[in-house]
């Protein structure tokens, strides 16, 4: 192997640990070379996050709050089921046929011991941004009072908020509340973009595994009727509730992609800009004419920045990947360690005192 090369293979690897090395391989290395670690070095820790939002699921917003929803989502599908309901049947331009736009609830579901409400499920026809904001403000204001003000203790009322879902013609809206409380348990939206035309969502809701459908409540059904079928036919029941999931989950799959596009672009973006300015203040803090690294170009600082960038960068990658951090985490591990890198190059190796 030719001295030379024996040289790059060193530099190279080096420059992962050592700054020395990092210098030299700005130096050394060819253009070609230092120009593929500088892309790597601001892609590599965006990988984390486009996977952080490739793992959502429209499902995983119920995870916490599965408790109530077991009984209540299999309720409203068999009342749904009952009524013959065809306005949750997707259309060739992925849209639904609702043509109302009440206030009143389609469906609600009341708890027998509390009276309070837990579910309310309403179908609106509005088409504009500002009608489904409107809307849904109205939809949000409901709450029960559980407790009464108590002026002379200085206590204030209780509410709760049931759990509401609104079927818009291009938009589902999911929001949580935990049974029995006002405390927000998630927000989630989604549409009908990933469903194939004709599909119906109550029967997708209904249909058990074999393509078998659940018993269908007869006409003179109550409410009640529904609730204590529910209560009995828990096995049925999970497989319903399952497939409520699995509709959360489609739903919300445009959502995603979109989401992952973004992300990708924006954080990639972000690198991309930090890395130029790193660069920019290698050049910067080398300036001085009693400066003994003042002879630093643009082009050798960026150069410099190429090859002590891909260590924070792997750092940014494996952490991201394996490690069970947040978003606002996630973001830093590539951001904070190049950062100290940087700091150390500055005040050990091009220090203006030597």
């Amino acid at each position: 192997m030719k001295e030379r090369s024996k040289t790059i293979l060193r530099d190279s690897f080096g420059s992962l640990i050592n700054n020395d090395r990092a210098l030299s391989a700005a130096k050394t290395c060819p253009i070609w070379l230092t120009i593929i670690m500088f892309v790597i070095g601001f892609l590599l820790p965006v990988i984390p996050i486009t996977a952080y939002y490739g793992s959502q699921s429209g499902s995983s917003y119920v995870k916490s709050y599965s408790l109530g929803l077991k009984k209540t989502v299999p309720a409203f599908a068999l009342t749904m089921y009952q009524k013959d309901e065809n306005r949750l049947v997707v259309s060739e331009d992925k849209t639904l046929n609702i043509n109302t736009n009440s206030s009143d609830p389609v469906y609600t579901y009341t708890n027998d011991v509390t009276g309070k409400q837990e579910l309310r499920v309403y179908f609106s026809s509005a088409e504009t941004k500002a009608d489904k904001e409107a809307y849904l403000k109205m939809v949000s204001d409901f709450k029960e009072e559980l407790t009464p003000a108590d002026e002379e203790n200085k206590k204030e009322a209780t509410y709760s908020r049931p759990t509401f879902m609104i079927f818009y013609n291009d938009l589902f809206v999911l929001q949580l509340f935990q049974p029995g409380t006002d405390a927000s348990g998630g927000y989630m939206s989604g549409n009908y973009k990933a469903f194939k035309p004709g599909d119906n969502i109550v029967n997708l809701l209904v249909t058990l595994k074999g393509e078998e459908t659940i018993a269908k409540p007869a006409s003179e059904a109550t409410d009640k009727d529904i609730k204590t079928y529910v209560a009995a036919n828990k096995e049925k029941c999970d497989e319903v509730f399952n497939n409520y999931k699995q509709f959360l989950n489609v739903s919300f799959k445009s959502n995603k992609e979109s989401a992952v596009l973004k992300s990708t672009l924006i954080f990639a973006g972000i690198y991309l800009g930090l890395s130029l300015l790193m660069a920019f203040i290698i050049w910067l803090l080398t300036r001085g004419k009693n400066n003994p690294f003042n002879y630093y170009t643009l082009w050798l600082s960026f150069k410099t920045e190429a090859w002590i960038a891909i260590s924070p960068a792997l750092i940014g990658l494996i952490a991201g990947l394996l490690l069970p951090f947040d978003m606002s985490i996630k973001m830093m591990l590539f951001i904070a360690p190049l950062g100290f890198r940087l700091m150390f190059l500055m005040t050990k190796q091009l220090r203006p005192a030597q």
